[in-house]
């Protein structure tokens, strides 16, 4: 057995270990240190909706109950795809780009999360046309990531529970009837408001504690303005509004991270009647005016008002376009930080022509929850997380002849960046939990992990959180299947470099003089005439640029693994894909493959 075989053996007996014994460990390491973590996410745009995209932390203003904030840290997070690894030098911009080496959330779009809301009683019967052209402004700009919800209130509930699919927003969207009252009054406008707002408060409690921004689109044909609705002398009539109703909905917006949108008919029928109540208590019933409600909801949202008119798309464009980034500002923490309560905050830019899309409230989360839990909710929530910038990569291999054994490898992008916890699951197409792997010991480098399930097609979620208790997640398609080739079949591709303890996988490559590149092989008989070759090529379909011979080295009871040593000193920058081809003597033929990314050097490493 080669020097090289031989270690390539010894990662894929680690790998069998962690499945057997690494399933049902708990988290271990320091718990987030430095005091809570204080996030504040905004936006910034110009003047057309066009997200300014170069923010510098020298350029905002964060303030909390009035007092200006150190800005530890800025980041920029996006909705459109960026770039998803280095180019190709020289490769035709019609050549499909490899697949990607890894899954990672650095430059990955992050998922956005809309509430398509209706005030369903403010609106009457025939005019739902409005609503569902506008909708169609906001649809072509979803991406897979995105997520819509459809709601309406006070009664209507959920019509469509959070979705990528634009098609079901659609039909949730024509399966709204307004179920306004022709001829309200003043007092009737009024009590239904306060119901709605109501209701409102209670769903945007219910997302409280959100990591990311949630993008309310309201929709409604008028709200009532706070008041009493009986002469001063008398208990407060039917349609009493006070200003706390208000006031609760911008608490509530600010601890759900929610950026409102309000979208009114333009042909709103505004009464001339001012509201004034005279000494001898007469007029006390209020503005009958249906846009002062909304002003006000505007105001402690610092919600933006927005036309709904025949020409439909305009309004929820902008909303697209204004979705499409935001900044997450980390802010340094008090000695005695008041957390868990709602409390002014203002951001401000000195960028010309850019104005800040903020709530004017915000509730930081009390207490530190525990490395277990924040992993949970990460993993669970369905919610993006970047803070920590993490790599993941999936494989497979057999455990027995009807169930095989997912592996991950995990890294955080930055190698020196110690990890508190990790973990991952296998989840099937209807969202069901099939496998579960947790970090036992997170210090380890490479940080492997392992899972069984049956074949089948699953999303790898992998989650982690470092020691400042910054939490990342990564997705990954994750085809658990070997490769036949006739009465073989394969295992995946790995990629790794040589240590004395044996190979340890990496994901991606700069300095290092060779990698190692290993699979194993399942079946046949003694003496099956074969032959083993590794390719390098720049295209998936391209010519190789190297061609290796593959060892075989017999690992066990119908088992082999092939390895070939890799060559990296004369390759520039860049994603290869490695071909491991398998050839039988009858003709039969099948092949394994991923990609090697390798980068240039850094000055120092």
């Amino acid at each position: 057995m080669s020097t090289s075989t031989r270690i390539t053996v010894v990662a894929l007996a680690v790998i069998a270990g962690i499945a057997a014994g690494g399933r049902a460990a708990s988290p271990q390491g320091p718990p987030p240190a430095g005091g809570p973590r204080l996030a504040v996410d905004f936006g910034a745009v110009l003047a057309d909706g066009t997200p300014v995209e170069d923010l510098q932390p020298g350029e905002i203003e964060v303030r909390l109950n009035g007092r200006t904030r150190k800005v530890l840290a800025l980041r920029r997070v996006s909705a459109r795809q960026a770039s998803a690894g280095p180019e190709s030098p020289g490769a035709a911009a019609a050549v499909a780009p490899l697949p990607g080496p890894y899954a990672t959330n650095e430059g990955a779009a992050a998922g956005r999360s809309f509430v398509l809301l209706v005030d369903e009683l403010s609106l009457v019967a025939g005019r739902e046309s409005l609503l569902r052209n506008s909708v169609e402004g906001l649809l072509p700009h979803l991406t897979p990531a995105d997520r819509t919800l459809v709601l309406a209130l006070p009664y209507g509930g959920v019509k469509a529970p959070f979705t990528s699919d634009p098609e079901r927003i659609r039909q949730a969207m024509a399966a709204l009837i307004g179920q306004g009252e022709r001829g309200e009054t003043g007092s009737g406008m009024a009590e239904r408001t306060r119901t709605f707002l109501e209701t409102l408060q209670a769903f945007l409690q219910g997302q409280a504690g959100r990591r990311t921004p949630l993008t309310v689109i309201l929709f409604t044909a008028g709200l009532a303005a706070p008041r009493r609705d009986a002469p001063m002398a008398l208990p407060p009539g039917r349609g009493e509004l006070l200003v706390d109703h208000f006031k609760w909905i911008g608490e509530s917006a600010g601890a759900a991270r929610a950026n409102v949108y309000l979208l009114q008919p333009a042909d709103i029928k505004v009464s001339a009647e001012g509201w004034k109540e005279t000494i001898g208590g007469r007029d006390y019933l209020g503005s009958d005016n249906p846009l002062e409600g909304i002003e006000h909801l505007a105001g402690v949202t610092k919600g933006v008002r927005l036309p709904l008119d025949a020409k439909g798309t305009a309004s929820l464009d902008r909303v697209a376009l204004e979705s499409s980034g935001y900044y997450v500002a980390d802010l340094e923490p008090e000695s005695r930080e008041v957390l868990g309560r709602s409390r002014p905050m203002d951001v401000r830019v000195t960028r010309p022509g850019a104005t800040v899309r903020a709530r004017p409230q915000i509730t930081f989360e009390t207490g530190r929850r525990s490395i277990g839990r924040v992993l949970e909710d990460v993993l669970l929530s369905g919610e993006p997380a970047g803070d920590l910038a993490l790599r993941a990569a999936g494989f497979v291999v057999r455990e027995s002849e009807d169930r095989l054994r997912a592996g991950v490898v995990v890294e955080p992008a930055g190698a020196a960046v110690p990890l508190a916890g990790a973990t991952a699951v296998l989840f099937a197409p209807t969202g069901r939990i099939v496998a579960r792997w947790t970090a036992s010991d997170v210090a380890r480098r490479p940080l492997l992990g392992a899972m069984t399930a049956p074949p089948g097609t699953y999303r790898l979620r992998v989650a982690a959180v470092d020691a400042a208790g910054r939490p990342g997640v990564v997705d990954q398609l994750l085809e658990l299947r070997l490769v036949p080739v006739g009465p073989l079949s394969l295992g995946s591709l790995m990629i790794g470099v040589s240590r004395p303890e044996g190979v340890a996988p990496q994901l991606e490559f700069s300095a290092e003089p060779a990698a190692i590149a290993s699979f194993e092989i399942y079946g046949g008989e003694a003496g099956l005439g074969l032959s083993a070759t590794l390719e390098l090529a720049r295209q998936a379909e391209g010519p190789a640029l190297l061609t290796l011979p593959l060892a075989l080295s017999r690992a066990g009871e119908g088992r082999v693994v092939a390895t070939a040593t890799v060559p990296l000193g004369a390759l520039a920058p860049g994603d290869y894909l490695l071909r491991g081809i398998i050839k039988l003597e009858d003709g039969s033929a099948g092949s394994v493959t991923r990609t090697l990314r390798k980068t240039a050097s850094r000055p120092g490493a």
